[in-house]
């Protein structure tokens, strides 16, 4: 009796240490997630890379103009002589910069809140995005979520989206614009849905709208969602030679490409997060990843979930990736972070930094990549 008491004794106890045993064992499987979460984010900044990399950076390349401060730069319109037009996050937001890295041309002053997308139509005007505010912010309120269409004197010809209102619908227009592009018919292609948004925007909608060159809606194509043709945050758009259209869809960590009709074709994965691209007419495309091992809040349908900051796309580097429209993999500069990206067929990329601009040898928020 004695020891069938004794072995029942030690039966409870044995149980009893289980949901111990199990706590124990879930908690050091939950602090193994975080070291190896921290390792791959320490390898999505590292600063060096086995890859070819033939360019190098401008230094004190643009200089502002007097009085000027430096924002983020986030738009960028090469013009083929080494100069380009910039979109960025001070007054005034909309400038034009020769090959020398003197500003000639300003405008825009006081109309966005925050930049957002860049692009020059087929008569040679400039469609300047404002996403509007990333969180809630109460200074902003009936400004933002818009595109603002300007001549290159400074005109401005026209603003569509419903300042103030962020909402996906053919009378409101956007949730906050991101990107434009000029399709092969001349109307204007919109990339909608930037993430992070204020708690008082349409939290789904992301999508693709296209209207005319006079503002008109035209149509819209996909829907929040990480299948083909879905976009999550799309950030960035070009086009190649066959018309094709490249996204970069963000939040999904890869780059979409879509066919003259908006039809889904493919998705790469292997240039990163991407937050900027643009296509040559030779074929070179080039892709900046600024995001990839930071801790961002984002949609709870995101691969690394949310609405928490968490860790994106950890392990991948950040920097500029240069390939092809054929997927093909060529250069990689590592070391900078653009959220902003351009090239020109002369052979320079210019990358805008949306932060860690006074650590950059160009002088500011500007990078001019030329061939060594």
């Amino acid at each position: 009796m004695i020891k069938t008491h004794s072995r029942l004794i030690a039966a409870l106890l044995a149980i009893s240490a289980v949901p111990f045993c199990l706590s124990t064992a879930a908690a050091q499987s939950a602090d193994a997630r975080v070291a190896e979460t921290e390792k791959l984010i320490e390898l999505s900044r590292r600063p060096v890379s086995s890859m070819d990399n033939p360019y190098e950076m401008a230094e004190n390349w643009p200089t502002l103009m007097p009085g000027q401060e430096w924002g983020a730069a986030i738009g960028l319109i090469p013009d083929d002589t080494g100069g380009l037009w910039m979109l960025f996050r001070s007054e005034p937001p909309i400038n034009y910069v020769n090959a020398a890295g003197q500003i000639t041309r300003s405008f825009g002053d006081g109309m966005i809140v925050q930049a957002h997308g860049f692009c020059m139509d087929n008569d040679g005007n400039l469609w300047a995005g404002d996403s509007g505010p990333f969180g809630d912010d109460p200074s902003t309120a009936g400004r933002g979520f818009q595109i603002h269409k300007f001549s290159q004197q400074g005109e401005h010809l026209m603003s569509l989206g419903q300042a103030g209102v962020s909402r996906a619908d053919e009378a409101t227009l956007f949730i906050g614009p991101t990107a434009c592009a000029v399709m092969p018919d001349g109307n204007i292609v919109i990339a909608d849905g930037h993430w992070p948004r204020p708690s008082n925007a349409q939290q789904d909608g992301d999508r693709l709208v296209v209207v005319t060159p006079q503002g008109e809606f035209v149509r819209e194509t996909g829907r929040m969602g990480a299948g083909p043709g879905e976009f999550m945050g799309p950030h960035a758009l070009a086009l190649d030679a066959q018309n094709r259209l490249y996204v970069a869809d963000r939040s999904n960590n890869r780059v979409q490409i879509l066919d003259e009709n908006l039809n889904f074709v493919d998705d790469w994965r292997h240039f990163g997060r991407p937050s900027g691209i643009t296509v040559l007419e030779d074929g070179t495309m080039v892709v900046a990843d600024s995001e990839s091992g930071a801790r961002l809040p984002g949609p709870a349908m995101a691969p690394e979930g949310g609405p928490g900051a968490m860790a994106r796309n950890p392990g991948f580097q950040v920097g500029i990736r240069i390939g092809r429209t054929n997927g093909s993999l060529q250069y990689y500069v590592p070391g900078t972070r653009p959220e902003g990206m351009a090239a020109d067929n002369l052979g320079n990329i210019f990358a805008g930094l949306t932060g860690g601009c006074d650590a950059s040898p160009s002088g500011g928020c500007l990078q001019k990549w030329v061939r060594k």
